[in-house]
C-alpha cells in the first residue's frame, strides 16, 4: 500500500493589473429598476503588488450609493479591520459585488428577484475574474452566484470549483462569510473571516497543496485485520503514535458536534480508523469484522477521537473495550479556541487547509465519508496539539481534561487499568449525583408536560401515586334503576322471587366522571423536553438540518444554553444541562455501577 502524496500546483499567469477610474458607470439594471447614478465601479488595485484575491460582496448599499465605492458603510469599515487584523493592506485587494447597483430596501437574497440582478450583472464583472488567482465569495449570494447553491456556513473555508460557465479557468474559490454577517452579533466568525482570507491570499502567491488519500475501503475481514495487525506493529516501533476512530450511526449529527436525537438502540452502522495522516480504514460494524475492531481498540495505544461522549458508550455497549488514553479532539479544540463552533467539517478548514469537503457525502458514499472523518480527526489533533503547545494552553488540557477529578481516564499513561474498587465507587457516587439532579428536575415538571404511562378503564382499587382529572365518558349504566357498571349478576332472574332489573339492559350515557393515569418517569430527552415547552408557552428552538433542507426542533447543547440566557429564572435547564453533563462523565470515563441481585 503506497503513502499518499502531496504535490503543489504553481499560480497560473493573470493579466497585468490595470488602473480603473472610480466611477459610475452609465448603465442601468432594468431588472431592480436603478439608474446609471446607483451603480457603482469595483475597487481595483492598481500596480504590481497585488494579492492577486478578489473580494466579492452582494451589492451596493445606503452608503456606497452615496461615495461610489464598494464596502464604504458600516460593512465596509468592518472589512477593513478584519483585513488589518489579518496583517493584510485592503488597497491590494480587488473588492467589488455580484450586482453593481442598490436593490430595494438594500434586500437581495431571497427575493424573487435576487437571481435575474446576478445574471443581469454578470456580463460586467465577468471579465475581472482574469485578474485574481483566488476569488473569495462573501455570504451567500455570491456564493450562489458563483456556484449556483447556497449555504456559505457549510462551504466557508473550503476550495472549490465554480460554474464553468464563468469562465473561471485556473482561479479557484474559497467563501467566507459576508463582514456584516460578523458585525450583526456574529463575532464569533471574525477568526474564521481572518483565515479564510490568510489562506486565499497564501494560495493565490503559492499555488494549491493537492492532497491524495489512501483510503482502505470495506476490505473482506482477514484484510481489514491484517491492517489491524500492520497498526500495533508500528506502535511497537513508535509507541507515540495516536490511533484516531469514528462510528456511524442512526443518532449521529452529520456535523459530529451536536447529536440530540434519541437513540436506545445504540446500533453502529461503520467504524473508521487512521494512524498516519492521508491513510485511514472503513469497514462495517458486523461480527467478521470485530476481531479486527477489537484488536485496533484494545491496543495500549494512545487513541483520539471527535465528541467522546457520543463515540465512546456506544462502543462499549457493543461489546468492544477501548484501551489506552482517550484525547477528545472537539474538546482540545474548545480549549484552544472556546468562542468557535466544534464540528469537525469547521474545524477541518483551520486544521487541514487543503482538505476537500466531504460532509455532504455521508449518503452517497458512506465508506469514503467514514474514513475521511477518521484521517481528518487524527490530522486535526497534530495540529491542535502543536497549537495548544505553542500557546502555552497544552498544560490546561491536560489539567483541566487529562488528569481532572473525579473523572477518571480509562487507563493511565501506562496503559494500567484504574483500581475496579475505586472506580465502582466513583459510578456509585456518580448514579447517586444523578438520581439527585434527576429528582430535582421531575418536581420543576408539571403534569401537563410529563408524557402519560398508562390511562386507567376503570377506577383502580389502590389509587395511591396515581394522577386524576376530570372527562366525559360513555359510562355502563343499568337502563332501569342507573346503577353504574352493573356486573352480570345484577340482571339476573330468580324462579321464587323478583329482580326488578331483571328485564333491564346496560346502557351507555355520557357522564363527567374522574379518570386516573400514571405517568412516565421524567427524563430530560428531547421529545420530553419539547413537550415542557409546550406546556409552558414556549417556542422549540430548532437547527438546520443539512440533509432534509430544512430546520427541525432540537434540544441539544446550544439550545439549552440559549434557553438558559432567555429564562434566566426557570431552574429546569441548568439542570439538565448538569444531568447531561454527569451523563457523559459516566458513559465516557467512569462506567455505571454494576448492581448485583
Amino acid at each position: 500500500m503506497s503513502l499518499s502524496t502531496t504535490t503543489a500546483q504553481t499560480p497560473p499567469p493573470i493579466a497585468p493589473p490595470v488602473k480603473v477610474r472610480k466611477h459610475n458607470h452609465e448603465l442601468g439594471c432594468p431588472v431592480l429598476g436603478c439608474t446609471g447614478g446607483d451603480v457603482f465601479s469595483p475597487s481595483l488595485v492598481v500596480g504590481d503588488d497585488s494579492y492577486r484575491v478578489a473580494l466579492v460582496g452582494e451589492a451596493l448599499g445606503e452608503t456606497e450609493a452615496k461615495t461610489g465605492k464598494p464596502f464604504d458603510g458600516k460593512a465596509g469599515f468592518k472589512l477593513t479591520r478584519l483585513i488589518e487584523w489579518a496583517g493584510l493592506k485592503r488597497e491590494l485587494f480587488d473588492i467589488w459585488n455580484v450586482v453593481w447597483c442598490r436593490p430595494p430596501e438594500n434586500k437581495l437574497e431571497g427575493t424573487d428577484y435576487e437571481q435575474a440582478a446576478v445574471e443581469w450583472w454578470k456580463p460586467y464583472w465577468r471579465p475581472l475574474l482574469s485578474r485574481a488567482n483566488v476569488v473569495v465569495p462573501m455570504g451567500n449570494v455570491p456564493l450562489c452566484a458563483f456556484t449556483g447553491r447556497k449555504g456559505i456556513l457549510r462551504a466557508r473555508g473550503y476550495f472549490m470549483e465554480g460554474d464553468s460557465g464563468l469562465g473561471l479557468g485556473g482561479v479557484r474559490l474559497l467563501p467566507t462569510v459576508h463582514p456584516s454577517f460578523i458585525q450583526r452579533g456574529q463575532s464569533k466568525y471574525s477568526a474564521a473571516f481572518i483565515h479564510d482570507i490568510q489562506k486565499a491570499v497564501g494560495v493565490a502567491r503559492e499555488g494549491m497543496q493537492f492532497e491524495t488519500p489512501d483510503y482502505l475501503l470495506d476490505p473482506s475481514p482477514s484484510v481489514a485485520y491484517a491492517w489491524a495487525q500492520d497498526y500495533r506493529k508500528a506502535l511497537q516501533d513508535a509507541p507515540t503514535i495516536r490511533l484516531a476512530y469514528d462510528i456511524e450511526t442512526p443518532g449521529k449529527d452529520e456535523d459530529e458536534s451536536e447529536s440530540d436525537e434519541d437513540d436506545p438502540t445504540y446500533f453502529i452502522w461503520r467504524i473508521g480508523f487512521a494512524y498516519e495522516p492521508l491513510r485511514a480504514l472503513s469497514i462495517p460494524w458486523e461480527p467478521s469484522y470485530i476481531p479486527a475492531i477489537k484488536l485496533l481498540l484494545a491496543s495500549p495505544g494512545e487513541k483520539v477521537v471527535w465528541n467522546a461522549s457520543f463515540d465512546n458508550p456506544r462502543i462499549r455497549h457493543n461489546g468492544v473495550e477501548i484501551n489506552g488514553l482517550i484525547h477528545d479532539g472537539m474538546v482540545a479544540w474548545h480549549i484552544l479556541h472556546s468562542d468557535l463552533p466544534k464540528g469537525l467539517g469547521f474545524v477541518a478548514t483551520f486544521t487541514c487547509p487543503f482538505q476537500p469537503p466531504w460532509k455532504h457525502l455521508s449518503t452517497k458514499s458512506p465508506a469514503f465519508y467514514n474514513a475521511t472523518d477518521a484521517d481528518v480527526e487524527l490530522r486535526s489533533f497534530l495540529t491542535i496539539e502543536t497549537e495548544l503547545k505553542a500557546t502555552g494552553l497544552w498544560s490546561v488540557y491536560q489539567r483541566d481534561v487529562l488528569d481532572l477529578e473525579p473523572i477518571l481516564v480509562h487507563m493511565s499513561r501506562a496503559g494500567m487499568p484504574i483500581d475496579p474498587a475505586v472506580r465502582e465507587d466513583r459510578a456509585i457516587q456518580l448514579a447517586e449525583r444523578q438520581r439527585t439532579t434527576l429528582d430535582s428536575m421531575t418536581a420543576l415538571i408539571p403534569p401537563e408536560a410529563r408524557k402519560i404511562e398508562h390511562v386507567y378503564a376503570n377506577p383502580p382499587k389502590v389509587i395511591e401515586g396515581l394522577l386524576s382529572r376530570q372527562t366525559i365518558k360513555k359510562v355502563p349504566i343499568c337502563s332501569r334503576c342507573g346503577h353504574h357498571r352493573p356486573r352480570k349478576d345484577h340482571f339476573k332472574r330468580f324462579v321464587r322471587k323478583v329482580n326488578p332489573c331483571g328485564e333491564a339492559t346496560v346502557t351507555l350515557q355520557q357522564q363527567e366522571v374522574a379518570e386516573f393515569y400514571r405517568l412516565q418517569p421524567f427524563t430530560p430527552s428531547r421529545l420530553q423536553l419539547m413537550t415542557y415547552q409546550k406546556a409552558v408557552g414556549r417556542a422549540i428552538p430548532t437547527k438546520w438540518d443539512k440533509k432534509e433542507g430544512k430546520r427541525k426542533p432540537t434540544m441539544d447543547e446550544k439550545a439549552l444554553r440559549g434557553l438558559v440566557v432567555k429564562f434566566p429564572l426557570d431552574k429546569l435547564y441548568p439542570l439538565v444541562l448538569s444531568f447531561r453533563e454527569l451523563d457523559k462523565v459516566a458513559g465516557t470515563y467512569i462506567g455505571r455501577p454494576t448492581y448485583k441481585e
